[in-house]
């Protein structure tokens, strides 16, 4: 028994998987074991997967076909042996004090289930783009996250007491995407949430994340999370969401199959980048607007925020 599980799922993430690995073994918080599942990656994950796991007791991966993250998760929390469980995603990293004072609160607050902190939005390259703040209060906090979805600044931010995630049946293998809202909604009903005020996790904004790629159906999933929660408040069957939701699921696992996913070209994130760093004044906008522009000649805002880059250019904030 320990008392953190730290739970990861990797697909192809080799390009920022050493770093965030390096974040979880790095924590000042010893009593932990790190689970990684290897969700059928063939870009060299498990290679560096495999170096790790030899030089650390603490790492345990998991091999399995591709199966998407959220039954990647449901493996690798129902394998977890800690008191709590905290996830991690491939791509994003946590300070050096993240476990220690999550768990910390967690420990102070009986009526708490599950936490999370403040979180830094960064770039591909590691460039600032933006902090995200939440209230202390876990009352409040709850009342967000429930009636305003107002939620975890990141899935890989939160960790919950492994009590709560259990008797709650855990992830629903409906939501393909937007697993974690219907996780978070449904532990906010039983329990409250808060947070750490201190920013200790770094979200990475990336085009080809899913968020880059497939806003449109992750937002569809995510209203399907809150008319279950409405169904549940009112006393109605949510059935028909999770079919909807599952059946949506069984789509893209065919799609993925079929090699016929219709993603887009992570234009949308690019000009978020691009929008989030040209009002800072930072030079490096250019370079994501540019990437937009190319696809999309006819999107004005990106020539307006192209233009606002080049006038106002300033001294890059320093990127971690």
């Amino acid at each position: 028994m320990v008392d953190v599980s730290v739970v990861m799922s990797v697909y192809n993430g080799g390009r920022y998987l050493r770093d965030s690995v390096e974040s979880v073994l790095g924590q000042s918080f010893g009593d932990f074991e790190f689970l990684i599942v290897n969700d059928g990656s063939t870009d060299g994950s498990r290679d560096i997967l495999a170096e790790y796991e030899r030089q650390d007791g603490r790492i345990r991966v998991i091999d399995q076909e591709n199966t998407g993250l959220t039954m990647a998760l449901i493996r690798g929390c129902g394998e977890a042996r800690g008191r709590y469980i905290a996830r991690q995603d491939a791509d994003d990293l946590s300070h050096h004090h993240r476990l220690a004072e999550q768990a910390a609160l967690l420990e102070r607050d009986p009526a708490v289930g599950f936490v999370s902190c403040w979180a830094q939005y960064i770039g591909p390259e590691g460039e600032l783009l933006e902090k995200v703040t939440r209230p202390a209060d876990p009352q409040e906090a709850t009342r967000l996250l429930l009636d305003e979805r107002q939620g975890p600044p990141a899935h890989g931010s939160v960790m919950f007491r492994a009590s709560a995630y259990h008797e709650l049946g855990g992830y629903r293998r409906q939501f393909y995407y937007a697993q974690d809202s219907d996780l978070w909604l449904r532990m906010a009903e039983r329990v409250c949430i808060a947070y750490v005020p201190e920013v200790l996790y770094q979200y990475r904004r990336e085009m080809d994340s899913v968020s880059g790629q497939y806003r449109p159906v992750q937002m569809e999933f995510g209203v399907l999370g809150q008319q279950c929660r409405a169904a549940r408040r009112d006393g109605r069957c949510e059935e028909p969401y999770l079919k909807r939701a599952g059946d949506l699921a069984e789509q893209i696992r065919l799609d993925r199959r079929n090699g016929t996913s219709n993603g887009s070209r992570g234009t949308q994130m690019a000009y978020l980048i691009g929008s989030r760093l040209a009002r800072q004044g930072d030079r490096r906008a250019a370079r994501y607007l540019w990437q937009v522009l190319c696809h999309r000649p006819w999107h004005w805002r990106a020539w307006v925020r192209l233009v606002q880059s080049q006038a106002t250019r300033r001294k890059p904030a320093e990127h971690v």
